[in-house]
């Protein structure tokens, strides 16, 4: 039987509003989620014009710093989403697997995940918690104590 690895933090909800006025071409967007960081829950905000993915990431980096200094080391390097089953499946109805890959600042370490899901978004979120849990942990493995 596996072992669970224990969380740093865990994404308890999302909730990402965006809009494009396309007269004006200004797109913009919202993100607001919950994130439990050991007993405590804690909400986030975020705006960006940069997409809905960047939104989350900041919103999730804003809670984690209180917490996790050291979350503002981890840097997003790469992302892509390819759709998977295209055969299986007909028009837009298909599944996406999105990779991201991360890197600890003052190291070489980079840290790959990927997701794979109906939605672009959640995927995204699913794959860029897990590899901020992952770096946390390979961070805090090299220190003593870790306190929440």
């Amino acid at each position: 039987m596996e072992e669970k690895q224990e969380l740093f933090f865990e994404v308890l909800s999302c909730n990402i509003d965006w809009e494009i006025d396309y007269e004006s071409l200004i797109f913009g967007c919202k993100a607001k989620i919950k994130v439990r960081v050991g007993n405590k829950i804690k909400l986030g905000y975020s705006t960006s014009k940069d997409g809905q993915i960047y939104a989350f990431d900041t919103a999730l980096k804003n809670i984690l710093q209180e917490f996790y200094p050291e979350i503002l080391k981890i840097k997003l390097t790469d992302y892509k989403a390819e759709i998977i089953e295209k055969e299986k499946r007909k028009g837009t109805a298909s599944y996406i697997k999105v990779r991201i890959e991360v890197e600890i600042e003052d190291t070489e370490e980079k840290i790959i995940t990927e997701s794979v899901g109906a939605d672009l978004v959640a995927a995204s979120i699913e794959a860029l918690s897990q590899a901020y849990n992952i770096s946390l942990q390979k961070i805090f493995s090299r220190s003593e104590t870790v306190i929440v």
